[in-house]
């Protein structure tokens, strides 16, 4: 009877891992559960049958009982662990140690759901045993706010429900408030979080930029010099985009929320410059994008507004590992100025040929202007503009300014009727810093947007956004993921612990 004594352990470790996977995976007619209980039990069975005599004499003896008082403090001690992680089950909590808080929502999503003014429900379309990030990602907002629930949906079970809401594809989001409705198929936390702006939006502003003088085009996306992903940036938050010919218009719409002007090499008109100036003098929200050598024509215009626009271009002295000092014209700005579009904004930005823009030595009564960034104090802004495109050389020098320099400055003004609201300039000396190349550098993006979002009134809206997630993923069938999950969490162990035990049991011998 001796050559049975291993098939009792053996059946064991069978039963165990064929209960395990049922209880996992419900699925306790799959193949790999039945035979694991059919031959684990079979195991056992002919151990027990063959060993009575032996358990009948070991059940009264000394061994016994410590072996009882063993088992019992072993199921003691789980019962406890499974009372405790059923507590933290029912009471969830998350702390993500992450330096980029990789697995938290960002601080615009937080703060858009702390301030939900109505109920917001999502049904999200996914077949059984799928949707899992979405079912994580839903989870977190919820877990935000209580205005913020949603539900799991398997159309193939819901029929009459994905046809009443027009669902026609698996993987759909519908955002629901009320009788009001929405469909989300980028299942990320950028895309959940720039549909919910749009769709609690009371109304679209309107975001306007100036045209006429070969300034960046709107539509392109691929082109590198163009705005086209600047637009895209500014629909999904909730603006509605426009070109405007300044030189055929009397006067900037009155449905202008924010004028952007970018100076590029061919001039504005005198009468431009005219319509410019009434727009803000009647409370006007303006966004310039000022290059260097170029706009000199809107010098004036700001400067009789207190911000002064330096004839110059910042050279920021960089140290190369091996190489030693080099020049750079394309600053990297961590300097912030105290301004609510600056709130807590520590993120890196970078600039390419930019020139200075800071406020002016008198500043006219009644108008404020605030620094936004800052190069570092290896910088300086070099006025000998010919040496440094000529002979590609800058020294710091009497004529030159030492940083930190300001590169942006935002200010406030009373308009000239005091029945009309506060205007709002923001003023930085490059354009090039959000075009298609380098909009999605560090958080050049944000930096935009929330000079963007400051000057239409959309305080709510300035902070952190959502990252883009651009990771490399391998996507499995179900099949294929049910064979890995088998593999790595059942068969692996299961033939390691097997081995262990045929090793220890020939030992034994």
């Amino acid at each position: 009877m001796k050559a049975y004594r291993s098939f009792g352990l053996f059946g064991l470790v069978l039963l165990m891992f064929g209960l395990l996977a049922g209880l996992i995976t419900s699925a306790w007619t799959s193949r790999y559960v039945l035979v694991h209980l059919i031959f684990g039990g079979a195991l056992l069975a002919l151990y027990l049958f063959t060993h009575i005599e032996s358990l009948r004499e070991s059940v009264s003896g000394r061994k016994t009982k410590y072996g009882t008082n063993t088992v019992v403090y072993t199921v003691l001690t789980l019962a406890v662990l499974g009372f405790i992680n059923y507590i933290g089950y029912q009471h969830a909590w998350r702390y993500d140690v992450t330096e980029q808080g990789l697995f938290s929502v960002a601080p615009q999503t937080r703060q858009i759901l702390e301030n939900l003014d109505r109920d917001i429900e999502v049904f999200a379309f996914f077949r059984e045993a799928e949707g899992t990030y979405a079912r994580d990602l839903l989870e977190s907002y919820s877990n935000i706010s209580e205005r913020f629930t949603f539900s799991m949906v398997d159309p193939d079970k819901r029929p009459e429900l994905a046809q009443e809401m027009e669902v026609t594809q698996y993987g759909t989001l519908v955002l629901t408030s009320g009788d009001e409705s929405t469909k989300v198929t980028d299942v990320s936390e950028e895309g959940m979080t720039n549909a919910l702006i749009r769709f609690i939006a009371a109304d679209r502003k309107r975001v306007y930029f100036a045209t006429g003088h070969g300034e960046p085009e709107l539509d392109p996306r691929e082109t590198e010099g163009d705005f086209g992903q600047l637009k895209a940036a500014l629909d999904n938050e909730g603006f509605e985009v426009e070109s405007l010919l300044l030189a055929t218009l009397p006067d900037v719409p009155d449905d202008s929320d924010v004028l952007v002007v970018t100076a590029t090499e061919r001039p504005f008109l005198e009468q431009e410059i005219a319509t410019l100036d009434r727009y803000l003098d009647r409370g006007g929200r303006a966004l310039f994008l000022v290059d260097p050598r170029a706009g000199a024509e809107l010098i004036p215009l700001l400067e009789a507004r207190g911000i002064a626009i330096g004839t110059n271009i910042v050279v920021d002295q960089v140290m190369q590992l091996f190489a030693g000092p080099s020049l750079g014209v394309q600053p990297i700005v961590s300097d912030y100025g105290f301004h609510p579009i600056t709130e807590e904004f520590s993120e890196r930005t970078i600039f390419l040929l930019v020139r200075t823009v800071d406020a002016a030595v008198e500043v006219p009564e009644g108008i404020t202007v605030t620094p936004l960034a800052r190069t570092s104090v290896n910088s300086w802004a070099e006025a000998d503009i010919e040496r440094l495109f000529g002979a590609n050389e800058a020294v710091l020098d009497d004529d030159d300014l030492a940083g930190p320099v300001s590169i942006g400055v935002a200010a406030t003004f009373s308009p000239a009727s005091p029945t009309e609201p506060e205007g709002r300039i923001v003023v930085f000396g490059d354009s090039e810093w959000v075009n298609n190349s380098n909009l999605s550098l560090y958080y050049n993006q944000d930096l935009f947007l929330n000079s963007v979002n400051w000057l239409a009134g959309e305080v709510d809206l300035i902070s952190i956004r959502p990252r883009a997630t651009r990771a490399s993923r391998i996507v499995l069938t179900e099949s294929e993921s049910w064979s890995v999950f088998y593999i790595s969490v059942l068969l692996l162990p299961e033939i390691v612990l097997l081995a262990g035990l045929a090793i220890w049991w020939r030992r034994r011998r």
